[in-house]
């Protein structure tokens, strides 16, 4: 083998190897740095998906209350309407001949939109008919006509506009108003003819459930006899002057309206069931109503055959039954139908046995977390593709150089070898710069424009990290403006002590991003943390402490953004190495970190926070003067920032 060959993979060699070993390290540094964001990404958009979750069946159980009390209000009104026509001795006032439900017209329009789908309700061949223009009248089976059942029919006739209105107020979620008597007659609005055969309302749960009870009460899902829907039920008893039973009063709510369900700003829960909840006799947690009624087949006035969750334990049902009224919480791991589910449960009232949740699949989210990390992957896919064309380009010419050399001389060889040397561990500034006339130099400018596209490409990976950094920082603006100001603050702050004490304009730029990024860990504290308009208590500050480490996570995988690493991580350590979270002391902690540090103490002292106005200035600089030499700074910054201060301010 030939010295020149020899000299020739020699120098491929020294050329190459360090670049490939360079570029190796670098991807697996952008990988390394890319799977921190994901991880991270993936974590937070989990954690917002589950709090979404619990927040909006808290918002739907209020809306569902409201609407509860609302009915219940509207009953009273009806019993009391019904208990003084009943119990008044005068003969009813004349009105129009009543309405019974047997003589409602086949062509009667059904309006509003919502009874539409009663038309194709059939019962026995009867097919669902409704008016809006009385309320229609019902003699139980075996009821004859006699004159006190006419009467009780013309004093409950009487209350015609009343009913009427007290519907036209509840309309927007109420399906049935009505009434039935001991002796036989009932009278419901809107007035419908389809009723089952020997229908008796004397003996619907609704109506022997107050009965039994002697007050009001709701009952559980059922299913209407006229319209098969599930309902439920709210129920009074009515009572006579001598304080005798003589009937009830009830309204139906359709839980396909009331369970209806739509998500426009979070998609994937438009996959979650909304559901009325209750623990049954085998203490176990059941569905007792869904939109749509658990049973579809059977007799009309067979009960919803409800179905129970899996993977929940005694003592979960216990924590439910102790929850208030209003409270909230999710469930991990339950099971139904043998699919995983994410159960958000909010309590209908307290130390109660009856939940409204909204069910969502466990992996419902995940297509959100997909479309969240492409980008990121997309954006990595793209670095490590223009990396790989600028390795390969550089070796393409590397190894021209190396053979021009080699069948030359070895001095210019030699140079050329220690600048791709230098430039492979990172010293991109580097250049040959060969002021020749002939080959070599040409190929030393070739060398030079090849290490500016090194550096370029290098420049490109550090402009995507801040792309991601900068993403991360508007959603910690969003989760937490308070910290967007802050670091502003901190950021003008740290610059005026680092422009005084003569840092070079490429070390302030460091200075600037360091501290406008300081505080990026706090997208890892809980929102209940991070915002709580109060202090923090032990166990919440030690999650709050936790910050410097999660910003030195996501900042440290690229080698070129040590430094801002370095400024996040130890921005709470203490010039006496008390601080957090690795004890430095002395110089031990980074200069930049230190002079963020005195930035930011002096921005929580004088910013006002949820919980705090902040303090005056004077105040501050007196406690800053109090403390320069307590061991918390840096003693000679923290007076550079004092006097800083006070010039500022005219305190001098």
């Amino acid at each position: 083998m030939s010295i020149r060959v020899k000299q020739l993979l020699l120098l491929l060699a020294i050329a190459l190897v360090p670049v490939a070993l360079s570029g190796w390290n670098s991807i697996r540094q952008l990988d390394t740095m890319t799977n921190t964001v994901a991880d991270a990404t993936r974590t937070q958009i989990r954690a917002r998906d589950r709090q979404y979750l619990t927040e909006k069946v808290a918002d739907i159980g209020k809306r569902l209350r409201l609407t509860a009390q609302a009915t219940a209000n509207y009953l009273e009104q009806q019993k009391q309407l019904v208990e003084q026509s009943l119990n008044n001795d005068m003969p009813p006032e004349a009105s129009r001949q009543p309405l019974f439900s047997d003589e409602i017209p086949a062509s009667t329009l059904v309006e509003p939109d919502r009874y539409r789908n009663l038309e194709a309700a059939a019962l026995k061949s009867t097919a669902m008919r409704v008016v809006l223009r009385q309320p229609s009248f019902l003699l139980s089976p075996g009821v004859e006509n006699t004159g006190a059942v006419q009467q009780a029919v013309a004093r409950l006739a009487q209350l015609e506009e009343q009913w009427m209105d007290i519907f036209e107020q509840s309309s927007d979620y109420t399906l049935w108003h009505y009434v039935a008597l001991e002796q036989g007659v009932a009278m419901v609005y809107p007035g419908h003819a389809a009723y089952p055969p020997g229908y008796d309302p004397r003996t619907r749960p609704w109506y022997l459930a107050v009965k039994g009870s002697g007050h009001a009460t709701w009952l559980p899902s059922t299913i209407d006899a006229s319209s098969r829907q599930a309902v439920l039920t709210a129920a009074a008893p009515l009572y006579s002057s001598a304080g005798n039973f003589i009937g009830a009063t009830a309204i139906d709510l359709p839980l396909g309206e009331l369970l209806q369900f739509h998500s426009t700003t979070q998609p994937w829960l438009n996959r979650a069931q909304l559901m009325l909840l209750q623990v049954d006799n085998g203490n176990s947690l059941s569905i007792i109503a869904t939109r749509e009624p658990l049973q579809k087949q059977g007799d009309w006035d067979a009960r919803p055959q409800a179905r129970s969750f899996d993977g929940i334990t005694a003592g979960t049902l216990n924590e439910l039954r102790a929850m208030g009224h209003g409270d909230s919480r999710l469930l991990d791991g339950v099971i139904l139908d043998q699919q995983e589910y994410l159960l958000a449960v909010t309590a209908l009232s307290d130390a109660g046995n009856s939940w409204l949740a909204l069910a969502a699949p466990a992996d419902a989210s995940e297509t959100a977390v997909a479309r969240a990390l492409s980008a990121l992957e997309n954006q990595r896919a793209t670095t490590l593709r223009d990396y790989g064309l600028g390795v390969a380009l550089l070796a393409g010419l590397v190894s021209i150089i190396a053979l021009l050399a080699a069948r030359r001389v070895t001095a210019p060889l030699i140079a050329m070898s220690n600048t791709t040397e230098a430039i492979a561990a990172g010293e991109l500034n580097q250049r040959l710069r060969l002021e020749r006339s002939d080959e070599l130099g040409d190929l030393s400018k070739s060398i030079d424009h090849m290490a500016d596209s090194i550096q370029q490409l290098m420049q490109d990976q550090e402009d995507a990290y801040r792309n991601m950094v900068t993403t991360l920082t508007r959603a910690l603006e969003k989760k937490d403006s308070y910290t967007a100001a802050h670091s502003g603050r901190v950021a003008r702050y740290s610059l005026k002590i680092g422009e005084h004490i003569g840092l070079d304009p490429q070390t302030l730029e460091k200075l600037r991003f360091g501290a406008i990024t300081h505080d990026l860990g706090k997208i890892g504290i809980a929102d209940k943390v991070l915002n709580k308009p109060a202090s923090l208590d032990d166990e919440e500050y030690e999650i709050m402490r936790q910050h410097p480490n999660f910003s030195k996570t996501i900042m440290k995988p690229l080698v070129r953004f040590r430094e801002y690493a370095e400024i996040a991580g130890s921005h709470h350590e203490h010039w006496d190495g008390s601080g957090y979270p690795d004890g430095l002391k002395g110089e031990e902690i980074p200069l930049l970190a230190r002079i963020v540090a005195i930035a930011d103490a002096w921005d929580a002292m004088t910013g006002d926070r949820i919980y705090r106005k902040g303090m005056p200035v004077e105040k501050a600089i007196a406690i800053l003067d109090r403390e320069k030499d307590a061991g918390q700074f840096d003693p000679k910054l923290i007076r550079v920032f004092i006097d800083l201060v006070r010039h500022e301010y005219n305190l001098v």
